[in-house]
């Protein structure tokens, strides 16, 4: 039996700063999910610390920690978020679970994470949980993957618009993906402009393009730009997956109180935007995000000063005690922008893709 109002996320943890289910865990509480978590790995702090202490969950350990939950009738969360998962092993483990939610209750909301690499990096995890992802990709409601795991998961690269839309049909026809939200995009200019967005924001400012979809018969696509940063900060990925999860409905009423006051105060401005559920629950999510970043950026400025430290700085210059310094300085504001998480200001909105 199903219980309302419950999320599962499983994914990793840190004793101290954000990311993973420590990224997770709080802003889905504060929009009024009852929130589960399990680990699949538990470290002090994050890897780009350069140095930690922990271990990483094996598929015996997940197996059994989901097998006490099952015993003892607690596997009745109505949503699910996985991330990070440290071995193709531990992977089947999570999709056996998330295969036993679906057969219990098909209405399950579940966003897979296919946390694998980036553009800049490649791939960072074992290559043997690819086949592992593609077949857990029917068993989603959404996917959140960054340009490379798409490319990854369709087999195929994304280097023009008619690319892109190549890999949003194969995600969405072959592998049955009802909701795709591919959170980074890098394209020529000319595409971007044949989709509506630019490489930059009115004022100059590099920008981000986010670009959805859906599929109901046929592929209806959008787009979200908004201010790039330009500062990598770890956790975001598993922040947003969160707060998408925690925002998504096709009906209002599904969802807490807290995570539905937003979008009954942001009606839509005009005729371009893109009103599709999956769509607001991403522009709300940005919006959080937007806040939060923009407060840990702030508290670097003054704690740096403070420290005599300079927080952007790339690691690379960096000496191993300056760099967990620094690190430190760089972990994301999350519970001092809980105000911003539960009513953000919307700042830029999904359009509907031109072609």
């Amino acid at each position: 039996m199903c219980e309302a109002g419950r999320l599962l996320t499983i994914q990793s943890h840190v004793a101290t700063g954000y990311v993973g289910n420590r990224s997770a865990t709080f802003p889905a509480q504060l929009l009024g999910w009852d929130v589960d978590a399990v680990n699949t790995v538990q470290f002090s702090n994050h890897t780009g610390y350069g140095r930690w202490g922990g271990q990483r969950f094996d598929e015996r350990h997940l197996t059994d920690v989901f097998d006490g939950l099952a015993r003892n009738g607690l596997l009745t969360q109505n949503r699910v978020v996985t991330g990070y998962t440290p071995s193709p092993e531990a992977l089947s483990a999570v999709e056996r679970l998330v295969t036993q939610l679906r057969a219990t209750n098909p209405a399950l909301v579940y966003l897979l994470d296919p946390v694998m690499g980036d553009m800049d990096r490649g791939m960072y995890v074992n290559p043997n949980v690819l086949p592992i992802y593609r077949r857990m990709l029917h068993l989603s409601t959404i996917i959140c993957p960054n340009q490379f795991e798409a490319q990854l998961l369709a087999g195929q690269e994304i280097t023009s618009l008619a690319s892109l839309r190549a890999v949003q049909e194969k995600l969405h026809v072959e592998y049955r993906v009802p909701h795709v939200v591919i959170t980074s995009l890098t394209l020529p200019a000319d595409d971007l402009a044949r989709l509506g967005a630019s490489a930059t924001m009115p004022d100059g400012q590099e920008a981000m393009v986010l670009v959805g979809s859906t599929w109901d018969g046929g592929l209806r696509s959008w787009f979200l730009q908004f201010p790039c940063l330009g500062e990598y900060y770890s956790g975001v990925g598993d922040l947003f997956a969160a707060l998408v999860l925690a925002r998504f409905a096709t009906r209002l009423e599904d969802l807490p109180e807290p995570a539905r006051a937003a979008h009954v105060h942001e009606p839509a401005e005009s005729k371009d935007e893109c009103t599709l559920p999956i769509a607001r629950a991403v522009m709300l999510a940005v919006a959080a995000l937007q806040h939060v970043l923009t407060r840990t950026r702030a508290s670097m400025v003054e704690q740096g000063a403070r420290l005599q430290l300079d927080p952007f700085r790339p690691v690379t210059q960096l000496d191993a005690e300056e760099r967990i310094k620094v690190m430190r300085l760089r972990e994301l504001r999350i519970v001092q922008s809980a105000s911003e998480i539960l009513r953000p200001s919307v700042l830029y909105r999904p359009q509907w893709a031109r072609s």
